[in-house]
């Protein structure tokens, strides 16, 4: 029964993380393509929120994974060991470049005037870093599911988690790839207009 209940907190958490995942993801596109300074301020507020909601998630699967871990499985299994990894890899990713990227974007948009995104702003919405440590937890996690289900032994689950920080990096660039690089029309001089 306490298995059972445990294994519900589990899940639970690894729900959360998608949904935060999934919004911080959510939000970065909207402020990649946003037209006005407004659009890049609501969505950068929102990501900035959202670390809020990662850690707490976070926090919930570790928890019940080390339960389940000590009263079940054991640490004898590559796929758990990974995933445990991971997830951590994942949060301190998060901490290390995520968040004060985010934040940068909120407070550069606090402080523009015209309703145009300066081209300063825009770069900071446009980090490839950001892009690159937010597109790699994405994928990760969608890995440590993987893992999950298919609980795979050591070379399976260092290559399931190989793959996926590859296609994290490939996903950064092809997102930034469809972007146009159009300068903003404040940075348009006279004989341009």
């Amino acid at each position: 029964m306490l298995y059972n209940i445990v294994l519900f907190f589990h899940i639970l958490g690894a729900a959360l993380i998608f949904m935060s995942i999934g919004l911080l993801f959510t939000a970065m596109i909207s402020m990649l393509h946003a037209k006005d300074v407004k659009g890049i301020r609501q969505w950068s507020s929102l990501a900035v929120k959202l670390d809020i909601l990662f850690p707490i998630s976070t926090i919930l699967t570790l928890a019940s994974a080390f339960y389940l871990v000590f009263s079940a499985w054991g640490w004898g299994y590559a796929w758990i060991n990974v995933s445990v990894a991971a997830l951590i890899g994942n949060s301190i990713l998060g901490i290390l470049f995520n968040l004060i990227r985010l934040k940068g974007i909120g407070e550069a948009a606090n402080r523009e005037t015209d309703n145009v995104p300066s081209s300063a702003l825009l770069n900071k919405v446009r980090d490839r870093i950001l892009w690159k440590a937010v597109s790699i937890m994405t994928l990760v996690t969608i890995g440590i599911l993987f893992l999950m289900v298919m609980k795979l032994e050591t070379a399976g689950s260092l290559m399931a988690m190989g793959i996926a920080i590859a296609a994290g990096f490939f996903l950064a660039k092809f997102i930034l790839g469809t972007v146009k690089n159009e300068a903003p029309k404040e940075a348009l001089t006279s004989s341009e207009k």
